[in-house]
């Protein structure tokens, strides 16, 4: 592990955050506070953070069928997609995989009935959330999420600073990856962040 950073929360407050080691191995670059990593599935729970303010403002039902928002199904042929609401989504209760094999999408069980981590369930809510408030996820998130909590180097799409900021990742074997540069937000997995910005989040 080439670099880290770390933020330290201590009752409601971030008391301290630092950069160890370098962004890429071999380079002489360190990590620092304002150091952007891919935060992969932590996306969700600030995903999830947005879509709960959507429900505070009685914008989107908790339990209301998520059909009831769209104006075309999302998977054609199975009326078991109607039980699927937020709640379920944010619980992994969709019946949906991880990650749909090629471009067909499959619920495997009735929703609600048991628990089964998914991306695709947070990526149908995503285009619901999208569907509501007529803007992109990431506009969405910046308005509603990031600027109020001060979250400035945070963001679901690729962002031209970030170019300069980013860590690369490392492979087992300890080489570096290519960065991933998403230019389409993903509710579940597109996310960079920093961790004194998620500490902000967290806290």
């Amino acid at each position: 592990m080439p670099g880290v950073s770390i933020a330290g929360i201590q009752r409601g407050k971030t008391i301290w955050v630092h950069g160890f080691g370098v962004k890429e191995d071999g380079t002489s670059q360190p990590v620092t506070a304002e150091t952007v990593f891919e935060a992969a599935s932590l996306s969700k729970p600030v995903f999830a953070y947005g879509v709960l303010k959507l429900v505070d403002r009685g914008k989107l039902g908790l339990d209301v069928p998520l059909t009831t928002y769209l104006p075309k199904p999302y998977i054609p042929g199975d009326q078991r997609l109607a039980k699927i609401t937020a709640r379920i989504v944010l619980s992994h209760r969709t019946g949906f995989p991880n990650w749909r094999d090629g471009n067909s999408l499959a619920i495997y069980f009735t929703p609600g009935e048991r628990f089964s981590y998914s991306g695709e369930g947070y990526i149908y809510l995503q285009r619901v959330v999208e569907q509501i408030t007529g803007k992109p996820l990431n506009t969405f998130m910046t308005e509603t999420v990031f600027e109020p909590l001060g979250m400035s180097r945070s963001s679901y799409v690729w962002r031209p600073e970030f170019d300069a900021l980013t860590a690369t990742g490392h492979a087992a074997d300890g080489k570096p990856t290519p960065v991933w540069k998403p230019m389409e937000a993903g509710a579940a997995s597109t996310l960079n962040t920093t961790a004194k910005d998620h500490a902000l989040f967290v806290r």
